[in-house]
């Protein structure tokens, strides 16, 4: 277990085709390790940087706000926020 924060999810909508998630990374903080169950989009609030790791190590993914990207179902990772400013993403995970 990680001693660094955690990120906090916060969910916004719920119905019968999608789940809208408010993330919360705080500076220093990562999600820990998770894998999706669903397709999802994430769109980045700011500018940004995440560093991800799926299993070979992590990269760090710059991100523009509102320039979304999308994941298939099953994706494993950690996704680590090893910068000083807070990061907030929308997920929109597809039902």
């Amino acid at each position: 277990m990680s001693d660094k924060p955690l990120l906090a999810i916060t969910e916004q909508i719920d119905n019968e085709r999608t789940c809208v998630n408010h993330l919360l990374f705080p500076a220093g903080g990562e999600s820990q390790w998770h894998k999706h169950d669903r397709d999802y989009v994430i769109v980045p609030m700011q500018d940004c940087q995440l560093d991800i790791d799926t299993g070979e190590g992590a990269k760090t993914v710059p991100m523009k706000a509102g320039e979304c990207y999308f994941r298939y179902a099953g994706v494993e990772h950690n996704v680590m926020n090893n910068t000083d400013q807070d990061i907030v993403l929308i997920e929109v995970e597809i039902k």
